[in-house]
């Protein structure tokens, strides 16, 4: 079996975004492409999970997310004609949902927490709203629970949102990062701050690529 450093899932993440965004852009009629994408969140979410066990600056981390996050939201909002809050807001959101939860001793601090993020992701419109607050917190899970009973309750939290709403039918396939997550080998591999600039530097290409396709 095929084992990943934290880098190496990174690159996986990356890829599967961009994937996701050319299908979104260029080439809407290859849905393959889409449903490979729906890996690429909960991916980044492990990541963010991991990041806030193991960094030794957690204001850093944060700040970090924030200014890439505001400076991306302008090319987002421009190439995706979005005005929901960029995916950077909604690990940010989440980061300091994990932080401040980890603090708390008891059940229903922690439960009162994890439903005001929730309720501000929708109601502040972040990319991937409530869902992506469950995703995060599922993903810091996967060092506390048997890989089975994750699972179990990975794939459980799909099949709600499938029967709760059809919209999030193509979403189901991000059940298949939940495997990934689990082949880590405990390594972090390269550092990749990279990503901080290839977020907005790959909206950008996609968005002039997108932009002459449609002036032609």
């Amino acid at each position: 079996m095929i084992k990943f450093s934290a880098f190496r899932i990174k690159i996986l993440a990356a890829v599967f975004m961009v994937m996701d965004h050319v299908c979104y852009l260029l080439i809407p009629q290859l849905i393959i492409l889409h449903l490979i994408g729906r890996l690429s969140f909960p991916l980044f979410a492990w990541l963010l999970a991991e990041g806030e066990k193991h960094t030794q600056n957690i204001y850093r981390y944060g700040s970090r997310l924030l200014i890439t996050a505001i400076i991306s939201q302008p090319i987002y909002t421009f190439v995706f004609r979005s005005f929901s809050l960029n995916i950077l807001f909604t690990l940010l959101l989440g980061l300091g949902m994990l932080r401040l939860v980890n603090r708390c001793s008891q059940l229903w601090q922690k439960l009162i927490i994890i439903g005001l993020c929730a309720v501000v992701s929708e109601i502040w419109n972040f990319e991937y709203g409530a869902y992506g607050i469950g995703v995060i917190l599922l993903m810091s899970l996967t060092d506390k629970l048997k890989p089975k009973v994750w699972l179990l309750y990975w794939c459980i939290f799909h099949f709600i949102l499938v029967v709760i709403s059809r919209g999030y039918l193509y979403q189901s396939f991000a059940v298949f990062s939940g495997f990934i997550v689990f082949q880590f080998n405990g390594k972090q591999g390269s550092r990749a701050r990279w990503f901080y600039l290839f977020y907005p530097a790959h909206l950008i290409i996609l968005g002039i690529i997108y932009y002459l396709i449609q002036s032609r």
